[in-house]
């Protein structure tokens, strides 16, 4: 799928998505360099990825040029994020400095450099209701980096793309979120709070964003008029309420849980009515909700 493309750089790679992309990478023979912070954990990302070039950033920009000089990188998956629902102030200077500073050097270093193709992440936290702010200081970062994005590609030296990312799972998944949560809950027979009021979610099986991330970059590469300087939301086709999502693994899986309702703490700001946007042009979801739910549950 991917001929053209021998060498990738990948941030964010310790995480969910990360590892699964970047294990996506070494399978379609493209060899994959990431950059990690000091202190963060690759324990999972060896184990499943073990031929990765792992290099370290150490904050300061001649880091990732010399990191990006050697390597001779012809994309970049840009997945490095810091997600806070409520920030209090002290989050401020990490929000900025992962989700802005961070991702500007490492365009400055892709802008003198081999690269050219960057997708960069993004988050439907970025959208609220029409003509409204973000709901929280995380998607106010992530809409500044998309117009720093903007510039740089402006420049002429890459293509860029940017893939909205919604409510994702799959198996092994060991975040704390909604889908890991049910299962676990089932597993341990344990308690799962929800919340109070209704929330829609377009869940997507991993490997559905996995193969988005692998198309985009097909396309940067044969078609970059067709996506680059755009976004696409990587999203599940029908919204889902948390109750039919939590009915659909009792199905799966033969048991019910024990939900409490209206113990899950809402934030205080919330999107009512929650973007759904375009997706990328020949990409759809190809395993349904119930095929997700029982890859979950089969490990």
């Amino acid at each position: 799928m991917l001929e053209t493309m021998k060498t990738a750089i990948v941030t964010g790679a310790t995480s969910y998505l990360g590892i699964e992309l970047v294990t996506r990478l070494i399978h379609e023979n493209i060899k994959v360099h990431i950059i990690k912070r000091t202190k963060s954990d690759t324990i999972r990302l060896i184990s499943r990825a073990p031929d990765v070039n792992i290099h370290t950033y150490n904050g300061k920009q001649s880091s990732l040029t010399n990191i990006f000089l050697n390597v001779r990188p012809d994309i970049v998956f840009h997945l490095a994020s810091k997600y806070v629902r409520e920030e209090e102030p002290e989050d401020i200077e990490t929000l900025i400095t992962s989700n802005i500073t961070f991702g500007s050097q490492i365009l400055a270093a892709a802008e003198n450099s081999s690269v050219k193709s960057f997708i960069n992440t993004g988050s439907y936290f970025q959208f609220s209701d029409k003509n409204k702010p973000p709901v929280n200081l995380y998607g106010v970062t992530k809409n500044s980096f998309i117009k720093i994005l903007d510039y740089y590609s402006s420049l002429n030296k890459f293509s860029a793309t940017s893939l909205i990312i919604f409510d994702t799972y799959g198996p092994g998944d060991w975040r704390k979120k909604l889908f890991p949560n049910i299962a676990r809950a089932i597993q341990n027979n344990s308690p799962l709070p929800t919340p109070k009021n209704e929330i829609l979610l377009y869940p997507v099986f991993y490997a559905d964003v996995i193969d988005c991330y692998l198309l985009a970059a097909k396309k940067l590469t044969d078609k970059p008029k067709d996506v680059a300087g755009k976004s696409f939301a990587v999203r599940g086709k029908n919204p889902y309420k948390i109750d039919e999502i939590i009915a659909l693994f009792e199905k799966v899986s033969g048991k019910k849980v024990l939900i409490k309702h209206g113990k899950w703490q809402k934030p205080s700001r919330e999107i009512k009515n929650i973007w759904r946007g375009k997706t990328l042009p020949d990409w759809r979801p190809k395993h349904s909700l119930l095929e997700g739910i029982q890859s979950m549950l089969k490990e």
